[in-house]
């Protein structure tokens, strides 16, 4: 029948009387929170385990999402109307739902409610437990599907790891709650949670770190139902302090290994936990693992997104400057090539030499010639004195002609000492002699098939010039230590600032290796001599700087004076000049003043000028010019000086005493 009338309810918990509760209000919640309209102190019961309300057909029980379910006679229940002598099973706790009237009981309605009881008692508790315990796998895991799809659907990895904490907290009813993760080599409390989604205060020292550190250590669960008691945690001092009784600790898995771990417990009750907890609470950890790691990796990918999106700014911004260089660069290439190509048809010249400044008649000279022999094959022997550009004329010569795809090979003789020059030519064996632990190929042979360069050739030895002629004539080398020759086929292009004619005649140089080297000779002419390509290389120089950015002007007062210097170094000396100036200023106007010592010292004479000193004085102002480019030219060799000048080291030790060029400093060599 039909219940409208008040109800009274008989309470029936583990180790309590029996109550009796009269329905006064419409409305009552029962579980173990002391805050419940009806507290039934049993540690089976949730805190709000159900709800007994007036529905529009009676009286009615519905369960609150317990742990271990609301039975109504026997059969779990979600909502369900009472009636008469219904019997309400709550874990442990029976409840037995009465109508008085008349507001007193009568013996005839107690003995209807004795029988009821007795009915009630006499249900098989088999047939009760196994439902008890479906009702709670059923509940639990559309409890924990719910929980799921919930933190799956939290994106920020700090809200998840509070949702995750939370779901487990809600999912076995625990005290509270600690979702630990492994930084480094300590643990790192990220959450610590209370039930109805409140923090905990003061987190660390809450928690028995012993513990949680085990269960990441071993991977697996440790379950205590009273850890006071719990003879694996005897001697723990922070268990102790802490008077923890349930415990419950489940590490979190990932692929390469355990990186934290969900440690829930209760300091009041005993018995919070059992194993049907930790299974659950083991399948709760791997969901939270996926969704963790899932977080971890599309936060990985947005800071991937915002950096590949700061990185393409920023080489589209740099890309934007190498355009906009390039366009400048592009832009002089193209006046630079027309001008050159001016330039050749103006000359006549098959091939460009951008990189040999000049256009002088003398250069203009020589630029002919060089075109001229550029597709032959007989040896070349450049002369001229040092700095005046030998070797960009060797360059062109290889890399305008048929060899241009080979090798250039370039070595200056002067700088090989006698006693390796032979192995550094030849090459040598493995074993050949001490510390030959390799096979080296030497410079003739690796300049097979293309272009052999030697500067300084006047300094080869005579034993070594008589070895290289037969190189030359047989076409053929044998490496120190070999037993066969190897075929050799190079262009050679020589180069020298000695005067091989006068070192023929003092027999220093071998004849017939000069005939053999010099099949065209090519002279270059001293800066002095065509002082009209000055300004031009002038330009040239400060435009190597342009890389910074940085405009260079030359004042005329101060080209006048570069263009009057004898320049002894030739053009080595005054790109010294120009870098020693584009070190010094910052940009700008290049004035007088900032030239060096020895070119505002310079005066150039005057040839109209009246005779004042006298002819001695003019003489020996020429002789002490004379000398002091000879050392220019030689290095500050006194020896080769001497040599070239026709006079012994005494007779210019003397002379260098008498105008003071013996404590004058060489210039420092430059490129």
């Amino acid at each position: 029948m039909v219940m409208h009338g008040p109800l009274r309810l008989f309470i029936k918990s583990p180790g309590r009387d029996e109550r009796v509760y009269d329905m006064e209000r419409g409305e009552v919640t029962i579980g173990r929170d002391p805050g419940a309209e009806i507290p039934v102190e049993d540690r089976t019961l949730s805190r709000r385990h159900c709800r007994v309300y007036v529905g529009a057909d009676g009286w009615r029980v519905t369960d609150l999402g317990s742990r271990n379910g609301t039975f109504l006679n026997g059969s779990p229940i979600l909502d369900d109307r009472l009636e008469e002598g219904d019997h309400i099973e709550l874990g442990e706790t029976k409840i037995t739902a009465y109508l008085p009237k008349g507001g007193m009981t009568t013996a005839a309605q107690e003995a209807d409610l004795e029988a009821i009881l007795q009915r009630a008692m006499q249900a098989p508790k088999a047939r009760t437990a196994t439902l008890v315990g479906r009702h709670r796998e059923i509940r639990a895991l559309t409890h924990l599907i719910a929980l799921n799809e919930k933190i799956n659907a939290l994106r920020d990895e700090d809200q998840l790891l509070e949702g995750v904490l939370d779901a487990a907290i809600e999912l076995t009813e625990a005290g509270r709650g600690f979702l630990l993760l492994q930084a480094e080599d300590h643990l790192t409390v990220r959450r610590a949670r209370l039930p109805d989604h409140r923090d905990l205060d003061d987190p660390d020292g809450s928690f028995s770190v012993s513990v949680a550190a085990e269960v990441m250590r071993e991977g697996k669960s440790v379950l205590s139902e009273d850890m006071q008691m719990d003879d694996r945690f005897e001697g723990n001092a922070s268990i102790a302090n802490l008077m923890l009784r349930s415990l419950v600790c489940v590490p979190v898995h990932a692929r390469e290994g355990v990186f934290g771990a969900i440690y829930l417990d209760n300091a009041f009750e005993k018995g919070t936990f059992d194993g049907w907890d930790v299974r659950m609470l083991e399948s709760f950890a791997s969901l939270a693992s996926i969704a963790i790691r899932n977080a971890r990796e599309r936060r990985e990918i947005a800071m991937r997104r915002r950096e590949a999106v700061r990185q393409a700014r920023r080489i589209e911004r740099l890309n934007e400057r190498l355009r906009k260089a390039l366009r400048i660069r592009t832009n002089a290439l193209r006046r630079a090539r027309e001008d050159l190509a001016k330039q050749s048809d103006e000359l006549g010249l098959k091939y460009s030499y951008e990189h040999i400044i000049g256009r002088s008649p003398a250069m203009k000279s020589v630029l002919r010639l060089v075109d001229r022999v550029t597709d032959l094959t007989i040896p070349v022997l450049v002369v001229g004195e040092s700095g005046t550009g030998k070797e960009l004329v060797a360059r062109a010569i290889h890399f305008n002609g048929p060899r241009r795809r080979a090798r250039i090979v370039g070595e200056n003789c002067a700088a090989i000492p006698e006693t390796l020059m032979e192995s550094e030519f030849f090459g040598y064996q493995r074993g050949a002699f001490t510390g030959a632990n390799r096979d080296h190929a030497g410079l003739f042979e690796q300049a097979h098939e293309g272009t052999l360069f030697l500067d300084e050739v006047g300094e080869m030895s005579l034993d070594m010039q008589k070895k290289f002629l037969r190189v030359l004539e047989e076409g053929e080398v044998r490496r120190i230590g070999a037993k066969k020759p190897a075929i050799v086929d190079f262009r050679l292009v020589s180069a020298t600032n000695r005067d091989l004619s006068e070192m023929l005649s003092a027999s220093q140089f071998r004849e017939d290796l000069y005939y053999r080297i010099a099949g065209v000779l090519i002279e270059l002419p001293p800066l002095r001599e065509r002082k009209e390509d000055v300004p031009l290389l002038v330009a040239h120089f400060l435009e190597e700087g342009g890389a910074t950015g940085v405009s260079y002007r030359l004042d005329p007062a101060a080209m006048d004076l570069l263009v009057a210097y004898e320049w002894p170094g030739n053009v080595r000396e005054l790109r010294n000049e120009v870098q020693r100036l584009r070190a010094l200023q910052t940009g700008g106007l290049i004035t007088a003043e900032h030239l060096s010592s020895r070119i505002l010292a310079y005066r150039a004479p005057d040839p109209d000028a009246p005779v004042r000193e006298g002819l001695k004085a003019m003489v020996e102002d020429l002789e002490r010019r004379v000398i002091r480019a000879a050392l220019l030219r030689h290095g500050w060799n006194k020896s080769r000086t001497a040599l070239e000048l026709g006079l012994s080291r005494l007779g210019l030790r003397k002379k260098l005493e008498r105008y003071g060029l013996d404590s004058e400093q060489p210039p420092k060599s430059g490129i």
